[in-house]
């Protein structure tokens, strides 16, 4: 994704709402009866938002043994017959399950079949990756068990795995939030997906606070509070006439909580977002999302979180300022940041010209940021706070300006670090 590093004057005015990806409907089959049930939801999706279609399944090359080393994917000339007997039967699968639709573009490619997914949907700029989802798998003929992670995992695009039997626009809708940006976008994309009169019920689950304990009975009140807060912003994402909006603030283990919710709220779809944690690739998916695609009993919606979507969402908007701080006091003003802010959920976001926008830190507690001379030079710790704790630092040389953002109600909301190759944001929870 590319990416500059903006004038301060610039960032001020772009903290704006994510756009949604505005490309086709992608649906991903292998074949199974588990993903018959991608197409009749692609249809009414497609209906409703105007959208085209595109059929995609994917070939896994031929693996030829070699004496003395491991197996390697070579193209062989059945090759061309495998694809153009997968393309009719994938045009005889659209058209006994969308006997009255519209034609769609219908493709086969060779490769391993997530990362291909994950690839196309992205040349695309796909809404969403429709897949069907059986009972007790998930694509397992061709993608294996655990195909819907695997395409979180490597992609940006959110996937919705379809239970058999949901032909029509959801209209029962479980929302687990943590109230980040990411979860902010992912209401976005189901927004986007329901029925204008579906039911859509916002679930946070907060840590099983002991109400006996003073201590932890006042961090309980703060939990409540924030959930206020947060239940609020996105009712404003979901304000629209016929929509019905609940709340419901649990405690628990977070996923057997949501999953337990949805199950007894008869929902038809849940939806979570997943968090970005690296440079290359996700190397952890949401313990949430990742229970809820193995056993929930209805249709998934996982909305994959990526920078994009926090520097896009980073703005509580209202009277939010960014002021510019003086070099010759970064010091200064570094510590007056860190006694502000020790402790608060914060996420790093770097911007690189040769690499793109990279979330490398998601929901650590921040503990204090330090400046070194002479670069000048920041360190931003997060993690724990002792020493037997885990702890996570980035080291940024060469800072040449540093702003800071602070939202409506006067607290700091986001510290940007700028450098000749880019940008650093802390963004606080």
């Amino acid at each position: 994704m590319p990416s500059v590093a903006r004038s301060t004057s610039a960032d001020a005015t772009t903290f704006a709402p994510t756009t949604l990806p505005a490309g086709p409907i992608l649906i991903a089959s292998d074949m199974s009866t588990d993903s018959d049930a991608a197409f009749p939801l692609a249809q009414v999706l497609a209906a409703r938002s105007g959208a085209p279609v595109q059929v995609l399944s994917v070939l896994q090359p031929y693996a030829m043994p070699m004496f003395g080393m491991d197996a390697i994917a070579v193209p062989l000339e059945a090759d061309l017959e495998m694809r153009d007997a997968r393309e009719a039967a994938l045009r005889a699968q659209r058209s006994r399950m969308v006997p009255a639709g519209d034609p769609w573009l219908v493709s086969v490619e060779t490769g391993e079949p997530a990362v291909t997914i994950a690839d196309k949907a992205r040349a695309l700029n796909a809404r969403v990756i429709v897949v069907g989802r059986g009972r007790h798998s998930a694509l397992e003929r061709v993608l294996g068990g655990e195909s819907v992670l695997r395409l979180l995992e490597v992609g940006d695009t959110p996937v919705l795995a379809v239970e058999t039997g949901l032909t029509h626009l959801p209209r029962r809708v479980v929302i687990g939030t943590d109230f980040s940006a990411f979860s902010a976008y992912a209401t976005q994309v189901a927004l986007s997906l329901i029925a204008p009169d579906a039911h859509v019920t916002l679930v946070n689950v907060a840590p099983p606070f002991e109400q006996a304990d003073p201590a932890l009975r006042h961090r309980a009140t703060d939990a409540q509070e924030q959930a206020q807060v947060g239940f609020a912003q996105l009712r404003e994402i979901l304000a629209r006439d016929e929509l019905q909006v609940d709340e419901v603030l649990l405690t628990g283990n977070p996923s057997d909580v949501v999953l337990e919710f949805a199950h007894a709220a008869h929902a038809d779809l849940v939806v979570v977002a997943t968090h970005g944690y690296g440079f290359v690739r996700r190397l952890i998916l949401g313990s949430v999302a990742a229970a809820l695609v193995r056993a929930a009993h209805c249709s998934v919606l996982c909305v994959p979180g990526s920078a994009q979507t926090i520097a896009a969402s980073r703005a509580h908007g209202g009277s939010a300022e960014t002021r510019t701080i003086p070099m010759h006091t970064m010091g200064e003003a570094l510590q007056l940041f860190t006694v502000h802010n020790v402790g608060r959920m914060c996420s790093v976001e770097v911007d690189q010209l040769d690499l793109g926008a990279q979330v490398i830190a998601h929901d650590l507690p921040f503990i204090a940021a330090t400046s070194e001379p002479p670069l000048p030079s920041v360190s931003l710790m997060l993690g724990a706070s002792s020493l037997e704790g885990a702890h996570f630092t980035h080291r940024v040389d060469g800072v040449t300006s540093m702003d800071l953002r602070v939202d409506g109600q006067g607290r700091d909301a986001v510290l940007r670090l700028v450098y000749p190759t880019g940008q650093t944001l802390l963004t606080l929870q």
